[in-house]
């Protein structure tokens, strides 16, 4: 578990710090000075092994099913399970639970993203210390999800930011915990340490034979850490959570940072995931086993 004390110290930095501008190429919004949001949880997971969600995605293959994973620490394996939290596994294996991927590695595993095409993808790009040199993006078939068993991966994909020059890096805003896919493009969110903006990156190569470098689209001053993202499946809605907000960006193309803007500041622990349930409903899950259900309609208009 991180340790909640430094969370609780960089939340102060982050909002004693994310009205100010220093970059003139970042886009920031004013958001209204209100009072967070205690979110409610309506369920919590049901298997004590989920101990640390970093990740949530619906199936777009199969009805109903939802995936998660843990963060380091954790063997490489996905677990389906129902909204209400609840795990999915075969009738006759109730001891375990959760699909193992035996050649891939849980370096760092912070979220997953779902396409079009029937693919889950992995993000192995957790970088704390922008020291990492083998981040990579896995993709996978959607498993059946009441099968307790192992899967494989379908692609893993190298990839670098043409940024980072030097390792660590200075300042420090190479890390990702937000993957998402929109436009049949392949998408990062970073992390930033260094601020509190995050810069949205695009895939427009995807060889597994050699390192693809990421193509910076924009930068966004989001007042804090992000976390997760999510996109409806026409790629025109793009949910992205901090650790204190929930940001929605709407727009036709992925240019999500000059398009309309909704924002939420939340209370909820330490919030990791997020995905759409469907086009009017956003879920959340935290470190702490539960899960929230957010309705657009509860986001604030900014633009």
């Amino acid at each position: 578990m991180k340790n909640l004390i430094y969370l609780s110290l960089m939340f102060f930095l982050i909002l004693s710090s994310c009205s100010i501008n220093k970059i003139s190429t970042v886009t920031v919004m004013k958001t209204p000075n209100i009072e967070p949001v205690t979110l409610q949880p309506y369920a919590t997971f049901d298997y004590e092994e989920i101990n640390e969600s970093s990740a949530i995605i619906k199936s777009r293959v199969w009805d109903d099913v939802y995936w998660t994973l843990n963060d380091s620490g954790d063997e490489a394996r996905i677990f389906p399970f129902s909204k209400d939290g609840k795990v999915l596994r075969a009738e006759w294996y109730k001891e375990e639970a959760g699909i193992y991927i035996p050649d891939a590695v849980n370096i760092d595993w912070e979220d997953m993203a779902t396409d079009n095409n029937g693919n889950l993808i992995i993000g192995a790009c957790g970088n704390n210390d922008n020291m990492r040199r083998d981040l990579a993006i896995y993709i996978l078939k959607d498993p059946f999800p009441l099968f307790t068993g192992k899967t494989r991966i379908f692609q893993t994909i190298p990839f670098y930011y043409p940024e980072q020059t030097e390792f660590p890096a200075n300042p420090n805003n190479f890390d990702c915990e937000a993957v998402f896919c929109a436009f049949d493009k392949i998408y990062l969110l970073t992390k930033n340490r260094a601020d509190t903006n995050t810069t949205l990156y695009r895939f427009d190569s995807l060889d597994p034979l050699k390192e693809n470098p990421v193509t910076k689209i924009g930068t966004f001053g989001i007042c804090g850490m992000v976390t997760a993202a999510d996109v409806t499946p026409d790629g025109k809605k793009l949910a992205v959570l901090t650790y204190t907000s929930i940001w929605l960006f709407e727009s036709e193309t992925d240019d999500y940072f000059h398009g309309k803007i909704s924002w939420l500041p939340i209370s909820a622990k330490q919030c990791e995931a997020i995905c759409f349930e469907n086009d009017k409903t956003l879920l959340i899950t935290n470190e702490q086993m539960e899960l929230f259900e957010i309705p657009l309609e509860d986001l604030i208009r900014i633009k």
